[in-house]
């Protein structure tokens, strides 16, 4: 008997595969429902396309929430890991045997060195901030600032599946927001030069939480990241000052076409700046002077209600080093705890 899955195209008992045949695979109705389903019976999903597809932005954050792998297939019909470019026999081999073998896809055999090579890459941001419950709480001001304040376009497009259609509109936003309390499912935006967010809404004790996560669009991925710390740090600065986050973080990415992600090697994403708000440095108890013997850390806003703005500078220590150093010295379990995670 032939059975016709509703979201998948092939299951098996911790799995389930969406089959993908597009050049550009974006975050349509039916994929957002197959990662949802996934997701929901606990079951790892598996994004199957062509060696020569490119994933939108809002596919790749999508994927990652949902601990998505991906195989690619050649036109001789051999299969790889599009995360690692590593050659699989099975579909476990994704995650039972990842990174492992010795024939891998060309694209992930070199990076991108020279200017003519150089592929773009994305200053990527998340940020968490809290609200008060009232009629005059808006959704959306937050991403609108953010993208402004890393240099991208203003958003103009949203919606709840790509493509996306609506005008970009902070009041209907809210409103639908309101709707789906307590918590929203995923609201994307999108800007002109390729900027883009997700934007989620979610009832907590305190009142409302937004996260927000995207990535504003360079031209190039840059030989040396000093100026683009200082620009993740002053963009910070100015969300703290408008929206005193929680906390909130900026790093690096490369990408290959814009925004979007091929099957092909990548440089490690690496962070740049942190902001932890003053309801954040409160709930952490922070003592600032202890933490500035050992990291690049400025004082913002008001002496009693303090923003702590933290740069990894450092060009001696390694991006990732200084980011888990801090992380070590704050701990992890108290950071979960002062941004509400996992309690939306």
């Amino acid at each position: 008997m032939n059975i016709v899955h509703p979201v998948a195209d092939e299951w098996g008992e911790d799995y389930a595969v969406f089959a993908a045949s597009a050049e550009h695979v974006v975050l349509s109705e039916p994929l957002a429902a197959f990662l949802d389903y996934a997701v929901t019976e606990r079951l790892r999903p598996v994004l199957m396309t062509s060696t020569g597809t490119r994933l939108s932005p809002f596919v790749s954050l999508a994927m990652r929430r949902a601990g998505g792998l991906w195989a690619v297939q050649s036109a001789d019909g051999a299969t790889y890991d599009g995360l690692s470019g590593y050659r699989i026999d099975t579909l476990r081999d994704l995650w039972e045997r990842p990174g492992q073998g010795t024939e891998r896809l060309p694209s992930y055999t070199t990076l991108a060195t020279t200017h003519e090579q150089q592929f773009p890459g994305v200053l990527m941001f998340d940020v968490f901030a809290h609200q008060r419950a009232a009629s005059d709480t808006t959704v959306g001001t937050l991403s609108e600032a953010m993208i402004s304040a890393l240099g991208g376009s203003p958003l103009e497009l949203w919606g709840p599946f790509e493509p996306l259609v609506d005008r970009w509109d902070t009041r209907v936003l809210t409103e639908v927001a309101r709707r789906e309390m307590p918590a929203t499912d995923a609201l994307h935006g999108l800007s002109r030069d390729g900027s883009f967010v997700d934007l989620f809404v979610g009832r907590t004790r305190r009142g409302i939480l937004e996260q927000i996560k995207g990535g504003v669009a360079l031209r190039r991925y840059p030989d040396h990241i000093g100026g683009l710390v200082q620009t993740a740090s002053q963009a910070l600065a100015t969300i703290a000052d408008e929206f005193q986050p929680t906390i909130g973080f900026v790093s690096l990415a490369e990408t290959d076409i814009g925004t979007w992600v091929e099957p092909a090697a990548k440089r490690p994403e690496v962070p740049l700046a942190v902001i932890i708000g003053p309801r954040g440095v409160h709930d952490l108890d922070i003592d600032a002077a202890a933490l500035a013997e050992k990291h690049d850390i400025t004082m913002l806003g008001r002496k009693r209600t303090p923003s702590l703005l933290v740069r990894f500078s450092n060009p001696d220590q390694g991006l990732w080093a200084q980011l888990v150093a801090f992380a070590h010295d704050l701990g992890a379990e108290r950071i979960a705890a002062a941004t509400g995670l996992g309690r939306v």
